[in-house]
């Protein structure tokens, strides 16, 4: 973990900013063991059998992974788009096919996928934009740069450090990061400030000698001030669409099982019990010393073992019932336990926003979307509460390249277009039966063909009408 005491100092005296309180950090490295997966202080067993002690780990679920990742793919995966009003910049975006551009060329919607699955594990993520190869000059000014390209970095909750916000907004911000060079460790920390004439990035750079940083010189190829010269900041803040509780004010999130610790804790010491009754309930056959043999290190071994089941020579002595093997077959609990564990899912489902028994641990039927979408309504309202939280950080980190390629980079995109996020919603939307609705309206005439292709091809008005045609059918008066 940084030590992100000294790094807040540093901005309190130098750019007399308040940080969050450093405790909410070491709260986010509780949730960040929770989705790892090891909490050593709750998963590391000691066990005494009554004559030695010993240590264990317990078997577990993973369970706060599983929550933060299939939020991630609900939300945003491969059907997530971005809908430009311009064809020119949303092709500088996205390329034709929507996996091309700058989003392409920086593996957006993989990397950003990641960066949501650690947003709602951590309750903060942020993707910062740079660019490589820029001019600028002596006083620090972002002079026209066309062969710059445009680079964006993806910063989980731990590198994100909001210095001033106003509600849910977060102005200004400092990230900070971990390299290492071949002579040791460094800390390099860039603050994104807004002053009169647009944000400000100043750039500093730390060696990490145990935990004390001492300041030192930028690597070649850094400057330690660029000046924008907008007002559109280069970063944007991902947060899951919950209240902090722990500090509502700091400009970071929550995470989505903040306040499921303890059912994630039931879930792991069921499956662990589980487990152990496998482990401890197994067979065992008790036999007299008489039907053991040794082999050449004089060791005892069961007849079993070398594979005589069926005779074995027991000496001139009468066969009683002394020497009958007795079997040892231990009742198991399975049952009980599987009730349990899917009582704890269920309460884990719940209290992460999926609704009743989104998670099953047994399941003799498959779930289509439509049965979701009627069964669990729940889920619906969570999916499109959260989607208004994502929409506002991905349409500003678009505005933000868009403003960059126009201004710097000299490129001829429409840095006001209109942006629009057209979310995946067939997790509780049947999309094939809304798409066979729609065929049926478009073949009675209700709906016309360009508003078909707007709706499930992702083209804007004017593209859709060119594609059938509409335009030209169309007197000009009339368009």
């Amino acid at each position: 973990m940084l030590n992100m005491e000294q790094i807040f100092e540093y901005l309190r005296k130098e750019y007399r900013s308040s940080p969050p309180d450093p405790v909410f950090y070491r709260t986010v490295e509780t949730w960040n063991d929770w989705y790892r997966g090891t909490d050593e202080s709750f998963h590391r067993m000691t066990v005494n059998n009554g004559i030695t002690t010993g240590e264990r780990e317990m078997f577990r679920l993973h369970m706060a992974k599983k929550v933060a990742e299939d939020w991630a793919n609900m939300l945003l995966n491969e059907k997530t788009n971005i809908v430009l009003d311009d064809s020119v910049s949303s092709e500088f975006l996205q390329g034709t096919d929507g996996c091309g551009g700058v989003f392409g060329e920086n593996d957006f919607w993989t990397r950003a996928n990641r960066l949501l699955e650690k947003v709602f594990a951590l309750g903060t993520g942020a993707v910062v934009l740079y660019l490589d190869h820029a001019a600028i000059s002596s006083d620090g000014s972002l002079l026209s740069s066309p062969e710059a390209k445009i680079r964006l970095d993806f910063l989980p909750a731990q590198a994100v450090i909001p210095l001033s916000c106003q509600g849910d907004v977060v102005y200004e911000a400092a990230f900070v990061s971990e390299v290492s060079e071949c002579d040791g460790k460094y800390i390099y920390l860039q603050i994104h400030r807004k002053e009169k004439d647009g944000y400000v990035i100043v750039s500093r750079y730390f060696r990490n000698d145990s935990g004390k940083l001492t300041e030192a010189a930028l690597p070649a190829g850094l400057s330690p001030v660029i000046r924008t010269g907008s007002g559109i900041p280069w970063f944007c803040i991902f947060r899951p669409n919950i209240v902090n509780t722990l500090n509502p004010d700091c400009g970071m999130g929550m995470s989505v099982f903040a306040n499921s610790i303890d059912v994630l804790k039931g879930i792991d010491l069921c499956y662990d019990s589980l487990n152990t009754e496998f482990y401890l309930g197994r067979k065992m056959v008790f036999m007299r010393k008489d039907l053991l043999a040794k082999d050449e290190s004089g060791l005892f071994f069961p007849p079993q073992d070398a594979k005589r089941q069926l005779f074995m020579y027991i000496g001139d002595k009468a066969f009683d019932g002394d020497m009958v093997p007795k079997e040892f077959n231990p009742v198991l609990r399975v049952d009980e336990h599987i009730q349990a564990l899917q009582q704890q899912l269920n309460l884990l489902s719940s209290k992460c926003g999926f609704g009743e028994r989104f998670y099953r641990f047994t399941s003799g039927t498959v779930i289509t979307a439509t049965q979701i979408v009627s069964e669990n309504s729940n889920l619906y309202r969570s999916i499109k509460k959260h989607e208004i939280a994502i929409e506002k950080p991905l349409i500003s980190i678009t505005r933000a390249i868009l403003d960059v390629a126009k201004n710097k980079l000299g490129k001829r995109v429409n840095s006001d277009a209109c942006i629009s996020i057209a979310f995946d919603d067939s997790v509780v939307e049947d999309k094939a039966a809304e798409q066979t609705r729609d065929l049926e309206l478009l073949r009675q005439g209700v709906m016309q063909k360009w508003e078909f292709r707007m709706k499930y091809f992702g083209e804007d008005e004017t593209k859709a009408k060119e594609m059938t045609g509409f335009l030209a059918a169309t007197p000009e008066w009339n368009q």
